[in-house]
């Protein structure tokens, strides 16, 4: 009868616990192998970064130390230099001021001999910034003609005379008396050539009145300023009473006072 031999008889059981030991063998074998992947990717990281520190941190030469050191600010005082903090000049009105030759040099080197056009124009120009203008008058005074009294009989108010300004026009108003209880006595005017006008009322000269046969107004015009020199001052003078109204425009010229030079 044969018999097998004891080192060739292996148990199903035994087999199986030998195939997941083996099992368990490789498992511990793979993760010990990606554990030591993974710790070898991790050194070679701290070794770059350590690399890179050091590259940073690297010792400059001495000409690029002396360069930074240059270009860095520097903040002293003067105080702490042994200096004055401020530095004070007294000038005296009998010294003459002193004049740096370069000044000297430049101003000879300055072209004298102008174009005499340019310095003709400059000298036209000046000269007629320095015209003035000025109102006159382009009637005579009407108190000095010898029918004054038959015209302010006829037309019950009659202008005397004016005195002229830069700023202002005033005149006088002759009118009759009357017994009216309106009496209104004023200046129609303009300064555009009637485009638009303007009426100002003239006040009554106090101790004027002669014999109760005529009284005496005055009134003041006001020039505009910077009036248009084309344009003149034209007016008329009235007189509004309960009778009807009465108007004096030299005889339908009107009172005119144009700009003249002077």
């Amino acid at each position: 009868m044969e018999t097998d031999s004891p080192n060739s008889i292996v148990s199903p059981e035994l087999a199986t616990v030998f195939q997941d030991f083996s099992k368990s063998l490789r498992r511990q074998d793979d993760k010990t192998s990606s554990d030591d992947d993974n710790r070898c990717s991790t050194d070679i990281q701290k070794s770059n970064l350590k690399d890179r520190r050091r590259a940073k941190s690297l010792p400059v030469s001495a000409e690029q130390a002396c360069l930074l050191e240059s270009c860095a600010k520097k903040v002293q005082f003067a105080d702490t230099l042994g200096l004055d903090l401020a530095n004070v000049k007294h000038f005296n009105v009998t010294e003459d001021p002193h004049v740096p030759s370069k000044v000297f040099s430049r101003l000879r080197s300055y072209p004298l001999n102008e174009p005499q056009d340019n310095v003709a124009d400059m000298c036209e120009t000046f000269s007629s910034s320095l015209k003035l203008y000025r109102l006159s008058p382009r009637f005579t005074m009407p108190v000095e003609s010898d029918n004054f009294d038959e015209r302010l009989q006829q037309f019950r108010v009659a202008l005397e005379k004016v005195s002229i300004t830069h700023f202002d026009v005033k005149g006088v108003i002759r009118v009759t008396d009357t017994d009216s209880s309106r009496k209104e006595v004023g200046v129609r005017h303009t300064f555009n050539n009637w485009m638009t006008f303007m009426d100002t009322k003239a006040v009554l000269e106090s101790g004027k009145a002669h014999q109760e046969l005529w009284n005496q107004f005055v009134f003041t015009l006001h020039i505009p300023p910077y009036m248009n020199p084309d344009f003149s001052v034209q007016f008329a003078v009235y007189y509004l009473t309960d009778d009807g109204d009465f108007w004096d425009n030299n005889e339908g010229r009107n009172y005119i006072l144009r700009w003249d030079n002077t």
